[in-house]
């Protein structure tokens, strides 16, 4: 199994972690563990890719509004690449978790279930 796919696995299981979720357009800027800067996008064909921006003086904020990445450094993994089921259902999943965020769904949903 790639190591991204053990890395993503791990976000997955401990997602309390991922914070200050930004959506542009239909893609998901977010810090992992308070230190680690990604983004998750999907295109119409449902290929799913995660950046890793190394960038230790911007924020996730001046990530995301980033219009030119022609000088900007970062890292991506895809579904292309990476072609097995578990790479899609795991990028999926991630995916679902980040955008809910956004929409606060999981403090929507334990209340939901707590009352």
């Amino acid at each position: 199994m790639a190591k991204i796919i053990q890395v993503l696995n791990s976000m997955i299981a401990k997602n309390d972690r991922i914070k200050n979720v930004i959506k542009n357009n239909q893609e998901y800027f977010f810090v992992y563990d308070e230190k680690y800067k990604w983004s998750i996008t999907k295109n119409i064909d449902e290929d799913y890719f995660i950046h890793f921006y190394p960038d230790q003086n911007r924020n996730i904020d001046e990530i995301s509004a980033i219009n030119d990445w022609n000088d900007y450094d970062y890292v991506t993994y895809s579904t292309t690449d990476l072609k097995t089921l578990e790479a899609i259902e795991t990028f999926r999943e991630l995916y679902q978790i980040v955008s809910d965020k956004v929409y606060g769904i999981d403090n929507i949903f334990d209340d939901i279930i707590n009352n």
